[in-house]
């Protein structure tokens, strides 16, 4: 055997030995995807077993990561920073990052748009937020903040699937900080917006708030608290839910005459929640003729009727002679204040209230006490 060959099994014998001993990185897995067992004390080497969780398809685990999201807005990071498989999983599913709780943080929530590349957004902005911890704690927003929040999302408006507004506290002209980005009439167009939630009860400005640029056709869901919005057919045609609180800017048949031409365009409405709120802050316009026609809601199923005052509002009993419901089967007669004494406008109320044939639902509650209803069972069908 010549000197060359004895040279070159002496290194190969060297080099298998040493890997044996010292195994290189990019063999820390075995070909069957088990990580080996790389404790250098020992000669020898086995498979070490990997938990459950890592068995199962990256579609499961991505899935699991997306259906927690929903319910905690900071569950992305975390299961980000547990191992490098799950960042992986995570980085590489848009949905996940999709929901936006607005905070001042405005670097962590650019940040998680971008990780949500064309996936649409859920926006939110409300005056509580959750910590790293898990905890949820209370949140100022005051004008700064809001324009400050609103500016981050501003120019995402035609990828945004849901949008949560809710503020608590009063500040002037806190309603068009919150709500001016919503009004740009460049780019301004929301083509993907679902939902939309917008409650300050505590509003004064008295100014129409014309929003997205008076288009957003896949709009299907909206509550509206304490706001005055420009009602167009192409923002609100084609509602199936509407949970409205009137704002408080007009009141008598004014309030009623502007809620039923509302109604006029909002004909495809399957569920529909009315309340008057407790205060206004508006008087009867002494000028005003009032223009009632009755509205037919062919397709409404659901209709809460909500009173929260001392006794039924006018403006609700004058406003359910005016709707024809040929398809309603489910009333709710709700008080929120859950008043042991019945309301003393009920009988009246009952009176011009619209025979309901269709009617095999009935649900009624505190003020309205259900032994006044019993002579009426007629009006209400079954």
């Amino acid at each position: 055997m010549s000197s060359r060959s004895r040279l070159g099994r002496t290194i190969r014998s060297f080099t298998t030995k040493w890997n044996s001993i010292f195994p290189p990185k990019a063999d820390a897995y075995s070909p069957y995807g088990q990580p080996w067992n790389t404790d250098r004390s020992r000669r020898w080497y086995r498979p070490i077993r990997i938990h459950f969780i890592h068995r199962l398809p990256i579609e499961i685990v991505a899935r699991i990561f997306v259906l927690g999201a929903e319910d905690d807005d900071m569950l992305p990071v975390h299961v980000s920073h547990v191992c490098r498989k799950w960042r992986a999983i995570a980085l590489h599913t848009p949905s996940l990052w999709r929901r936006i709780s607005l905070t001042p943080n405005e670097q962590m929530w650019r940040e998680r748009i971008h990780r949500a590349k064309a996936c649409s957004l859920d926006v939110q902005l409300v005056p509580w937020r959750s910590t790293s911890s898990g905890e949820v704690v209370a949140q100022r927003l005051d004008g700064h903040t809001v324009q400050t929040c609103m500016h981050v999302v501003s120019p995402f408006m035609r990828r945004i699937r849901s949008l949560l507004i809710v503020l608590n506290a009063y500040e002037p002209l806190l309603a068009n900080a919150a709500l001016s980005g919503c009004c740009l009439r460049k780019r301004g167009r929301a083509l993907l917006l679902e939902e939309l939630t917008l409650v300050y009860r505590a509003n004064d400005d008295t100014k129409e708030f014309c929003l997205f640029s008076g288009y957003s056709p896949r709009l299907r869901r909206l509550t509206v608290d304490g706001l005055r919005l420009t009602w167009l057919p192409s923002l609100f045609q084609n509602l199936t839910y509407l949970d409205y609180t009137h704002h408080g800017f007009s009141v008598g048949d004014e309030a009623v005459a502007e809620l039923l031409s509302m109604l006029r365009i909002c004909t495809g409405l399957r569920q529909l929640r009315i309340l008057f709120p407790r205060k206004y802050s508006a008087r009867p316009s002494l000028g005003f003729s009032p223009n009632l026609q009755r509205v037919t809601l062919p397709y409404l199923s659901q209709l809460h009727l909500r009173v929260e005052t001392r006794d039924i509002p006018p403006e609700l009993a004058r406003l359910v002679a005016f709707l024809s419901t040929p398809a309603l089967a489910c009333l709710y007669l709700l008080d929120l204040g859950r008043r042991t004494a019945t309301f003393r406008s009920l009988r009246s109320f009952m009176l011009n209230y619209p025979r309901i044939p269709s009617l095999h639902t009935l649900y009624v509650e505190y003020g309205f006490d259900s032994s006044l209803l019993h002579h009426r069972r007629g009006k209400f069908g079954r």
